[in-house]
């Protein structure tokens, strides 16, 4: 199988492109054009009161006269221009609050938006993808992620929206008061673009790295918690702390870098527009000196004000550069997912299930990678109500076969047929509506024990959840717990013994009436004795079903009606428990291993 991991060496990513992800952030967006509509109308009417305040500012310095070391001030003028401006910040101020809260309404209706196109993407892909990606890793893009897209569209999309209509009426305005100290003032804005331009791309490849490195220690946590106990037992803390100092260096590196090249953006622009301020100042005292260029002090301290009205927006969005390009790097990894083909399902057959059904295997080869065949050419026939036992060696593609006749996977040549007919053809859903499998590895939900059993068939009576207890052997220790059947347990984190957990999995299971019943290692945790019992209850119960039983306790397979043994993902030797001791082959080899004088 490709146990390859995202970020690892060897992965395929997809090519970083800022461009296409932004514009499929935009689509998102566009979702909610009546919100957008009505934050560019508040966020334009905001900037635009905001752009006449510096030429206000000017034409108030411009009503006082100094004439012959005397002041004067026109304070009809004067006056009327404070009021103006004090009108001017109060609504202003208004408009901005109400386009924030516009604009945190927006990010919430467009990340619920991605994160149910996420959640529903990932109920609908193969379990494949599930085999290749670390846990940690789905998280960090379900939560980290998402988390970085929501700052990107609450501070961000704002702060762009702003800045365009900031510099454009800059420019217009200052060229109406003065093209000359207008072109000093766009002079810095070539030096401005190309220190952007520059780092902007190193910033972006370090901002993917980063993101990368953070699911690949989530990863890393989520295994050390979940496999404490495994840590333990075999004194691996040493290594286990090695591998996180290892992964937490790769991170701090990537991070300081981005953070580095993010963190000398502000300085570099301020830097830039304080030489502006610089330039501006000086042509405009020129000009003032000489005369005849309608310069003023006040055009001046208008330009002053301008210039930093100007450089602002091109600042603040470097200064929020970093957390761009994070997000940015964030919606590309999300977007990973919803991108991700989903399961294939071309069944459209309406079949309708018996109580029990045949399955024929015909040929069947399959490969997790290819050239490394699992199965080779497998064929088998299991008739309708038969116990069909399947062992051999770990590894031989028993579980496999398994994953072939759900659908997890799909086989690279030959047909499964479930009373005839190709399982491509049956519809997946109604597939595995037929078939119940209790596997080695249990699942436990966060919820009662009650919750628990009556999962697989949330419409159960309490009679028939107790019934189902009652004949998985699992009715002793429910009512052992300090609820009984009430008492919550926490998926897998929850006080239950391996054993006692893959008896409320087979009490599960004996709700669902399935046509055929998989028993992957189902026994492997309980004692001999409950076993035993256990298996008398289930051929009472599965009497008319069909039911494959995958097993290395060879005791619980002695009662099957047929046993194949695998080797090299074929089936080299098949009977019943008798035949196959009298062949003393590969079975008789395996019993004598495991029971020596048993006959």
């Amino acid at each position: 199988m490709n146990n390859m991991r995202p970020g690892e060496p060897g992965e395929r990513v997809a090519p970083a492109h800022p461009g296409k992800t932004v514009k499929r952030m935009f689509r998102y967006l566009s979702q909610s054009r009546g919100l957008i509509i009505w934050m560019l109308v508040l966020l334009a009417l905001s900037t635009i009161l905001e752009l006449f305040i510096p030429d206000l500012i000017g034409r108030a310095i411009d009503t006082l006269n100094i004439s012959e070391w005397q002041l004067t001030v026109n304070w009809n003028s004067l006056l009327l221009i404070l009021g103006v401006l004090l009108l001017l910040f109060i609504f202003s101020s208004l408009f901005k609050y109400l386009q924030g809260r516009l604009a945190a309404k927006l990010t919430r209706t467009t990340i619920v938006t991605i994160r149910k196109d996420v959640s529903s993407k990932l109920v609908r892909l193969p379990v494949s993808f599930f085999d290749t990606h670390q846990n940690g890793d789905i998280l960090a893009r379900l939560t980290n992620d998402i988390e970085n897209v929501s700052n990107l569209i609450s501070q961000a999309i704002a702060a762009l929206l702003s800045s365009v209509i900031v510099i454009v009426g800059c420019i217009v305005i200052m060229l109406i008061k003065s093209p000359i100290l207008t072109a000093v003032c766009m002079s810095t804005v070539v030096l401005n673009i190309l220190v952007t331009v520059i780092l902007s791309k190193k910033m972006f490849g370090f901002f993917r790295k980063q993101q990368k490195a953070v699911g690949k220690m989530n990863s890393h946590v989520e295994q050390s918690i979940s496999n404490k106990r495994t840590i333990d037992a075999y004194n691996l803390d040493d290594e286990c702390i090695e591998e996180c100092d290892a992964l937490s260096d790769e991170l701090t590196d990537v991070s300081v870098k981005a953070q580095v090249l993010g963190g000398a953006m502000p300085p570099l622009m301020c830097l830039i527009g304080n030489l502006n301020f610089l330039l501006i100042v000086a042509v405009g005292a020129l000009l003032f000196i000489r005369g005849g260029f309608g310069i003023t002090i006040g055009t001046i301290q208008a330009f002053t004000l301008y210039s930093r009205e100007f450089t602002q927006p091109i600042n603040e969005l470097s200064s929020v550069f970093s957390q761009f390009m994070t997000a940015l790097a964030s919606a590309e990894r999300i977007f990973q997912i919803i991108d991700t083909p989903p399961e294939i399902d071309e069944g459209d057959l309406d079949i309708v299930p018996g109580s029990s059904c045949s399955i024929t295997f015909e040929h069947v080869t399959f490969s997790y990678i290819r050239g490394v065949k699992v199965l080779d050419d497998f064929s088998l026939t299991i008739e309708k109500g038969q116990k069909v036992a399947l062992v051999g060696k770990t590894g031989v593609g028993k579980t496999t076969l398994i994953s072939l006749l759900m659908r997890f996977y799909e086989p690279d040549s030959g047909r499964i047929l479930i009373d005839g007919v190709d399982i491509k053809t049956i519809p997946k859903s109604r597939l595995r509506g037929m078939i119940t499998a209790v596997l080695q590895s249990t699942a436990v939900i966060d919820g009662t024990v009650r919750e628990n059993i009556a999962y697989a068939r949330f419409t159960a009576t309490e009679e028939e959840i107790k019934n189902a207890a009652r004949v998985s052997c699992a009715e002793p220790f429910i009512e052992r717990l300090e609820n009984g059947y009430d008492t919550h347990v926490q998926g897998e984190e929850s006080k239950l013994s391996q054993g006692e957990r893959q008896l409320l999995c087979l009490a599960r299971s004996s709700l669902t009436s399935p046509s055929v019943l998989i028993l992957d290692e189902a026994l492997s945790s309980v004692d001999s004795a409950t076993e035993q019992k256990i298996q008398d209850a289930l051929l009472s119960m599965m009497e008319e079903q069909t039911c494959i039983i995958i097993a290395h306790r060879l005791s619980t397979v002695k009662n099957a009606d047929k046993i194949a043994v695998f080797s090299d993902g074929r089936i080299v030797e098949i009977g019943d428990h008798k035949e196959l001791l009298r062949q003393q082959g590969v079975y008789y080899s395996l019993y004598k291993n495991q029971y020596i004088g048993v006959q």
